[in-house]
């Protein structure tokens, strides 16, 4: 028989059961990092475990527990006891019991589409959980009706909104504030002091994390959101945080949820279960969103970079190949003249500083006909809102972004370009860069990817896997090969 309790003082569940291995083993996954650390192999964990040897484990993950139970046919053989149930179904006790309480959505200055209004009454008849909604499909409105419903029972709430960067606190803010929500909203960075009167804090993860900042008040907080939870990974200094929050009443949103298990596991286990899920690709079908293609732009080259030694490793190589691409003149010019010849805004994501230096200042010399800018770390939050807001009133823009910047949250409707100019494979940056130009524009009948792919050693590996994505998203795309 298997029993999961709740160790009501640390909010953990806690695993008895006679099976107990086997569960722990089935929640756990190869632990990648031991075999590179040569001559000490046999001292690293060869496996990595959201289940501790002691049986604690997040309590959302309870639920995964029970579905590993269903799926192999011995649904009787567990037990959930009362405490554990009232953390993972947080509503009954926290929010249903209060008389103003209603799932019926609360009109804001925006109608929410039927899905916006399934995920609002879901998360008020659950208390808890992850939302995942593709880029576009208005996870900031969604949010703020179910804040709104709150703040109908419970006027005093208390809310902690976490967002990942300085920009997304002043986006959010603002786009609360166009709702026309009736709880109060304020701002808490480094430039913007704590105000623990209103309703809801928006908060960037880097103020979080300061060692300057007090956050013991957390303990304190009715309704905790996650924004972009995908960045809650095991292991991440935010997942500090979660020991101070006591609250259940927790929701997570992203577009897409990360593709290690260890870290859906760590994310539904701290937030909740996946409660809703809408792909970019029901979106578009819906046409609640604009549609996409992909124009593959796959170079040959005539020199190849100087790669090391093969005994040197597989970094040093894959960074002489980055350098190459980097300082590329061909590849550069190539991406120059797409964006200048294009007939409206268009936005190239690089990944490094000098990439972008190089294409920003070869635009600057030869496309007269462009307002060209160039974002990246240093560039001020107000500069950043200022260039997004000229995009949307003018077509002539040209913008320069590192996509750790641009890939996440910012919300450009009049977009109709986008060059990935920086490669890459990793999934969630692809998805949530391809997101800045899927929101509807009068202008706009379909935004146009760029993908530049280079025939080299990684880069062609790398654009395999963007090709598998664009496939898995039903994202038609072409490929034109290039020679230098």
């Amino acid at each position: 028989m298997t029993e999961l309790k709740l160790d009501v003082k640390k909010r953990q569940g806690i695993l008895v059961s006679d099976r107990f291995d086997e569960i722990r083993e089935h929640f756990s996954v190869k632990n990648e990092a031991a075999k590179f650390i040569r001559g000490y192999g046999r001292f690293i964990p060869q496996r990595t475990y959201a289940i501790t040897p002691m049986g604690k484990f997040d309590p959302c993950l309870a639920l995964e527990i029970k579905r590993l139970f269903i799926t192999n046919q011995y649904p009787d053989e567990i037990k959930i006891d009362a405490e554990l149930l009232e953390e993972l179904l947080p509503a009954k006790k926290y929010l249903q019991d209060r008389g103003a309480f209603t799932t019926t959505p609360f009109k804001l200055s925006i109608p929410l589409r039927d899905y916006q209004e399934e995920i609002v009454v879901k998360s008020l008849n659950t208390g808890r959980g992850t939302i995942v909604l593709a880029t576009a499909g208005g996870k900031t409105l969604t949010s703020a009706t179910i804040l709104s419903n709150i703040f109908l029972s419970n006027p005093r709430f208390k809310c902690l909104f976490i967002v990942p960067d300085l920009g997304l606190v002043q986006q959010t803010s603002a786009d609360f504030l166009s709702y026309n929500v009736p709880f109060t909203i304020s701002k808490w960075t480094g430039s913007h002091e704590l105000d623990r009167s209103a309703n809801v804090v928006v908060a960037n993860i880097g103020i979080l994390q300061s060692k300057n900042s007090d956050t013991s008040w957390l303990s304190e907080i009715d309704v905790l959101f996650v924004d972009e939870v995908h960045k809650v990974r095991k292991g991440n200094e935010i997942n500090k945080l979660f020991k101070i929050i006591k609250t259940p009443l927790r929701f997570g949103l992203t577009g897409t949820m990360p593709e290690g298990l260890l870290d859906q596991w760590n994310i539904i286990g701290k937030i909740g279960p996946i409660i809703y899920e809408k792909t970019s690709y029901e979106l578009r079908l819906e046409s609640y969103v604009s549609n996409v293609s992909v124009a593959v732009l796959m170079i040959n080259y005539k020199t190849l970079p100087q790669y090391p030694s093969e005994l040197i490793n597989a970094a040093d190589r894959y960074r002489a190949e980055v350098d190459f691409l980097i300082k590329n003149n061909f590849r550069n010019n190539l991406i120059s003249k797409a964006a200048c010849g294009a007939s409206q805004n268009t936005l190239i994501l690089v990944d490094y500083i000098e990439h972008g230096e190089n294409i920003f200042n070869l635009l600057k010399n030869t496309c007269s006909t462009k307002k060209i800018f160039y974002i990246r770390g240093e560039v001020e939050i107000n500069e950043r809102e200022a260039v997004r807001k000229l995009m949307e009133e003018h077509s002539d823009v040209i913008v320069v972004a590192i996509s750790k910047i641009f890939s996440t949250g910012i919300n450009i409707k009049n977009l109709h370009y986008i060059i990935f100019a920086g490669g890459g494979k990793a999934k969630i940056k692809i998805l949530q860069s391809i997101g800045r130009g899927l929101r509807l524009h009068k202008d706009k009948d379909k935004l146009i990817i760029i993908d530049i792919a280079d025939n080299l050693q990684y880069g062609y590996q790398h654009f395999l896997k963007r090709k598998a994505l664009y496939e898995k998203e039903n994202i038609t795309h072409q490929i034109k090969e290039i020679r230098e």
